[in-house]
Parts: structure tokens; sequence; C-alpha cells
């Protein structure tokens, strides 16, 4: 990309978003006394019109749970929160959670594109492998994962909207890493009926179809459900690769009275087939060859092999109840379950430029998991003071066992692959079964007060953490059992002051805590590690134009990582604790629902991670990998309401991901790209009234069919982008 086309890019961004936030507004006058509250809403939870479950129109949703685990005003917030509306969703129709976060400030999300997973990179911090950050809090308690490839993933459709928590978030959810958390937020029971399914196909021969039904089971409304599924069969860009998916995620809402609700979430997902989760050596890809480059269809694996199978279930509650005009108590309960079989076979090394030397890897992974999320909520006043008290406990359990087996596999030629190769099989012994017992309870407090135009969070948690692990010898025997205890005080303080023209600056200081698993080198004596730590120095401004649906974030941060672990540089296969990771950057991000017709989406990201200290030689000031800094995109949407084109609606947006390194060492750099997706719908209701409800869609991602590398994460690990996907689809709506 030239110079002149990326500053543009860049440009582009930063004015969308300062166009948003000058915005003429409708004036407001107000004879209030200096101390008095501004018209706006309230940080009082029943003073506040929405739930952050709730569907909303537009773009714009102007109240979060997942920044204090209460309804807040995204304006009264003194921390970054972006959030990803059902309607982009619908409008942009990703595949995948990770593609549904492409226009989200300081998230990252599509380092390694895979429909398996969902990991992603939220300023700076993300991982790969085992380490990933992997998108695990569903309805603000975690999701229980296995130990290698058992990840839960949920597919978007099941969504109502996706929370990103920018920044440590310890405080209120026990063990997290320093760079935020993405919450998924489940599609609910409403009053209002829901009736809506879609036929849909693509590329890569995709079939797909999904239905969505809800609304009351009773006439005094009492009881409500929802029941939501998705099925899908398509192959991939890749050679020998497809993908498969059914889920269904029945809810029940039992509301004996306007002060008691109860609500049954359960979900079940199958994917038979995983789709593509391998890569391509930097050599042919992002580094020249002699032989040319490697097609981004290149299957590294074997079809009579490589096999992906993951079956994934859970079932839990959501319980309300007011008690009083002051106090409100809750319990959150999931239990899941999550079942995983992977055979892959993986480019391990490249001789002669042209001959991939390959591994095998079978691995049998299972997990049990339980969280459990009890609160008690108090509104009151002290004086001047307004308060909203949130005293909580959590704890989380997660029973997991793997089976894991390596062995040798033929070679292949990257650049004329044969496949149907006979592949050694692997046979595994007692030695490969892992047991682990992961426990975390924790306590916390968080204090919203109010007064005037001053808004004050200020939140402290305990953690006692603690992790047992049991490996086996071939006979079957216990091998040993390697436990380790972590306990943490974590906190977090913020200020927030509304001005009468809709601008909030804020400041705020957040830490967090990530117990690490594994141990030394018997060398080094074996220990285990400390845990994790975080600190993060925020300050930003908001401004939510009165009368408008909008609003802008703008924020500036200073993480610091301690304890990182790093590649042991004698013991190769091991870990030492010697490392630290600084990241600081400015994050610009607003979003628009300017009328029933146009919605805008403007986001900037400027992100400066570097590794500030390493146990290996020349790492200590380099870039983290994979980490882009600079990241731009747009989007806007606009739907004719009258005359000839009534019923239409077009959308488009650009994605601008700027160069990243490949590697620790900082030797290889990965291309910055520019990609472009749009969207065509046409409401057949709007022009026949006997179509009413009735929908044709189309959408595209990456419409020029860009070929690109998303990342690499050494010189043996690079990640092809995904290339064009055009989806048609069939809505029907009553």
């Amino acid at each position: 990309m030239t110079r002149s086309i990326r500053s543009s890019l860049l440009a582009s961004a930063a004015s969308w978003c300062l166009f948003l936030a000058g915005l003429p507004a409708q004036a407001q006058s107000t004879d209030a006394a200096a101390g008095d509250l501004v018209v706006l809403p309230q940080v009082d939870v029943q003073a506040t019109a929405w739930r952050s479950w709730e569907s909303v129109p537009g773009y714009v949703a102007p109240v979060t749970t997942t920044g204090s685990k209460t309804d807040t005003p995204l304006i009264e917030a003194p921390q970054s929160v972006g959030l990803v509306t059902r309607d982009q969703i619908d409008d942009q129709a990703p595949q995948g959670v990770s593609q549904a976060l492409r226009y989200t400030a300081g998230v990252l999300g599509e380092v390694r594109p895979s429909a398996r997973y969902d990991s992603v990179f939220v300023r700076g911090f993300g991982g790969q492998g085992t380490g990933a950050a992997f998108v695990n809090f569903l309805d603000g308690l975690r999701q229980g994962r296995g130990l290698y490839f058992g990840v839960p993933n949920t597919d978007p459709w099941l969504l109502e909207r996706i929370e990103v928590l920018r920044g440590p978030a310890s405080v209120l959810y026990g063990q997290t890493g320093a760079g935020g958390l993405v919450n998924l937020v489940s599609r609910r029971p409403s009053a209002n009926h829901v009736n809506e399914v879609r036929l849909e196909a693509g590329s890569h021969a995709l079939l797909q179809t999904a239905f969505d039904l809800g609304g009351e089971l009773t006439e005094d409304g009492t009881l409500l459900y929802r029941l939501t599924g998705i099925a899908r069969k398509s192959d991939t860009q890749y050679d020998y690769t497809e993908e498969e998916r059914i889920a269904i995620a029945p809810a029940l809402t039992w509301r004996p009275d306007d002060n008691t609700s109860l609500t049954v979430l359960a979900s079940y997902q199958h994917d038979p087939e995983g789709g593509f989760y391998n890569f391509v050596p930097a050599s042919g890809s992002v580094l020249p060859n002699p032989n040319g480059r490697i097609g981004r269809n290149f299957f590294g694996g074997d079809p009579a092999y490589d096999r992906f199978n993951r079956t994934q279930a859970a079932i839990g509650y959501q319980f309300e109840h007011r008690l009083d005009d002051v106090w409100t108590v809750r319990q959150n309960f999931r239990y899941s379950h999550i079942d995983a079989e992977v055979h892959v076979l993986s480019v391990r090394s490249v001789a002669n430029n042209r001959t991939g030397n390959r591994g095998a890897t079978f691995v049998s992974d299972h997990a049990n998991a339980f969280a459990l999320d009890n609160q008690a909520q108090a509104d009151f006043t002290t004086g001047s003071l307004r308060h909203t008290l949130l005293l909580g406990t959590d704890w989380q359990r997660t029973s997991a066992r793997a089976r894991q087996g390596l062995g040798p596999a033929p070679s292949i030629d990257l650049f004329a692959p044969v496949y149907y190769q006979a592949i050694p099989p692997i046979v595994t012994s007692p030695a490969g079964l892992t047991n682990q017992e992961l426990d975390q309870l924790g306590f916390y407090v968080q204090d919203q007060a109010a007064i005037g135009r001053w808004r004050f969070n200020l939140g402290l948690r305990y953690d006692r953490a603690s992790i047992g692990t049991t490996t086996h010898l071939t006979s079957g025997a216990n091998a040993g059992q390697a436990s380790q205890f972590d306990d943490k005080v974590t906190w977090r303080a913020g200020a927030l002051y509304l001005f009468d023209n809709g601008l909030a600056p804020y400041a705020s200081y957040s830490t967090s805590f990530l117990p690490n698993t594994g141990t030394a080198a018997p060398q080094r004596g074996s220990d285990t590690f400390s845990p994790t730590t975080g600190e993060q120095y925020e300050v930003g401004l908001k401004y939510q134009p009165p009368g408008r649906n909008s609003f802008i974030q703008l924020a500036g941060y200073h993480i610091t990582q301690q304890n990182v672990l790093t590649s042991d540089p004698i013991y190769t296969g091991f870990s030492v604790q010697q490392g630290e990771i600084r990241s600081r950057g400015i994050e610009l991000e607003g979003r628009a629902s300017l009328s029933d017709s146009l919605d805008l989406i403007g986001a900037y990201s400027f992100i400066d991670a570097e590794v500030s200290k390493s146990s290996a030689a020349g790492i200590a000031g380099n870039r983290v990998p994979q980490v882009p800094n600079h990241i731009a995109s747009g989007w806007a949407n606009y739907s004719f309401r009258d005359g000839p084109l009534r019923g239409l609606s077009l959308g488009g947006g650009s994605r601008y991901i700027g160069s990243t390194y490949g590697n620790d060492t900082n030797s290889f750099k990965v291309d910055a790209v520019t990609l472009f997706d749009a969207a065509l719908r046409y409401d057949l209701g709007a022009r026949f009234e006997s179509a009413q409800g009735l929908e044709f869609a189309l959408n595209a991602q990456n419409i020029a069919d860009k070929d690109y590398v998303a990342s690499c994460s050494s010189a043996a690990a690079c990640y092809y982008g995904t290339g064009r996907l055009i989806l048609g689809s069939v809505r029907a709506r009553w």
C-alpha cells in the first residue's frame, strides 16, 4: 500500500469520528444550579430505561452491563467499552465473533482467521497456542475450556450483542489478562414476538439456514420464550477443508411479578468439521522463495488424516429479585461441557525452500465447567451522594482431561502437494494423559457514586485460585501432581465529569490478575509460576450529543503486564518468568444512528506494544509480534424510506490493518492491507403489501479478493487472510 493511501485511510477514520462528534445538537436549556444533575441517564439502575441485554435499534447501545455488572449508561462509565449491536451484526453478516469485531476500536480479531476459534488481541495483548486470548465470556460468566483444543466457540447468530471491556477487568471477573475481555450476550426471551427464518447461500458452496422465534407463552406475560438455531455446511478457501455446524439455543423467562425474574438459558452446538486451523511458513508467503508463492488454498495436512470434531453444551440461569427500593439480589449460574477430538498434520520446518517437514498431532480433549456469580445491589443516598453499591461472590471450577499424542509424518511439497500418503498411526499411552482441576473463588465490592455532575467508580476484589495437574507414566501410574495456589487483591478507581453539552472527560486506574499453569524446567527446580499481573492508566473523553443517537469515545492508555512467561533460552520446551510487555496507545471510535435511514461507524487505533523485558537475548525493546501500530475502519449503511428506491439499503466499509512483525526477534514484517466490504438489502414489504416481512440481502467481504497474510507468529507459522466471501440470503419475518 502506498503511503498516500494509508494516510488517507487513517485520516478518513479519524475525520469520520470527528464528524460524528460535531453533529449539530438540539439546544437544551436548563436553569439548574451548578450542583444539579444534567439531563442525562442516571446511574441508578431503576432510573435506566434500557437493560443491556435488550434489543436496540441501530448501531448505538446506550447502556452496558459488562463494564460494571450493573446497567450503566455508557456516557457515565469512566472506562472504554465497545459494543456491537444486533443490527450491526445483521447488516454485516459476519460468520464468526472475530469477524463481528472488525469495526471495533482497539480490537484485532483475525490474526489467525478461522471459523474454529475466536482469538482476539485487545490493546496489543492476545497470544497464540493454548495461551491465546480466546473469547471466553458469555453472559458475564467465564466459559470453561480444555487443556489444548477444547475451546468453546459461539455462533454470532445466537447473540444479541457483543461487548468489549478494554483494559484490565479482574476486579469484576477475576482471572483475566491486561488487555481486556470480550463478553458475548445471548438472545433472551422478550414480550415482543420475534419470528424470523433465513435461507442463505454463498461462496465455497456455503449453505446455511437459521431461525429465531420468541414471545409470550401465557396471556399475562409471566412466561416468555426464545428459540434460536442455525445449521451450516460449507467448503473453504483451503483445499480438502470443510466447515459444518448445527447449533440451537432455547431460553425461558418466568416473571411472576414486577420484582422477580428467572431466565433459563441453554445451548447445544456440534461442529463435525471445524474448517482450517493451520499455517504456512514465512518463506513463500511473506518472504521471497525461489519457487514462487505458496497458494492461499494450500492444505498442509492430509484429507485421509486431518479431522476436527467438537461438541459443546451448556445450561444455566439468571435470577433477579428486587427486595425493596434499596436492595436487589441476583444469582447467575452455568454448567458447560465440551468434547473435542483433533487429528492434524502441520508443517514444522522447510528444507531446500520447497519441502515441508511435517509432524502429526492427536488430541482428545474434554472439560466440565461450573460458573456461579452471586450479587447484591443497593441503590441509596448518603447526603448528596447517590450510590449503586454492588457486593459479589463468584466461583468457577473447570475439570479438564486430555489425551495427547505426537508422531512423525511424511514431508510435503509446498508448491505441488501430493495427498493420501501413508500416515503412521499415533498410538497413545497413559503417558499422554493429563488431568487438571482449576478453582477460583472471588469476593468483590464496587461503589458507583454520583454527586452533581461527577461520577465515581471504586472497586476492590480478593481472589483465591488453585490449579492441580496430574500426569501419568506409560504404566498408567501417576507420574506426579503439580499444584499451585495463588491469591491476589485487584482494584480500580475512576472518575468522570458530565458537561451540559454532552462531553464527559474521565480518568481511571485498574489492575489485572491471571494465574499461570505449568512449571519451569527440572534443572530450575520445576517451580510453578507466579501470576501474570497488569496495571493500566487511562484517560479519555466521551461525547453524546444531546438529542442525537450517537456516541463518541476517545481514550489514551498505558498498560504494563508483568511476570509474562517467555521461552527458556537454555531448556527449550519450557518457560521462564522474566517477561514484561508494555502497551500504550490511543483509540477513537464513533457510532451514530442519525435517523431510521443512516448508520455510521468510524474507528481508529494506535497501538505501541513492546516487549520491555525478556529472558531471551535481543528481544527486549522489540515490538510484540502480530500487533500493528495502526488500525482504521469505517462503515456506513443507508436505507431508502421514501421514493422509488424505498426498501433498498446499501452498506459499505473499509478496513486498514497496519504492518506487523512476524516473530519475537522482529526479523521480518507482514505487509499492511486494506480491505473493503459491502452489503445490499431489499425489503419487499416496503413496496408490496403482500410481501410484508420478506427481505433479500447480499453481503460481500474483501470485495477485491485481496490475497494477503493476516499475521505471522514465527518464521514457521503464517496465517493467510480470508479471501472474498459472498453471502446471499432470503429473510422472512412475521
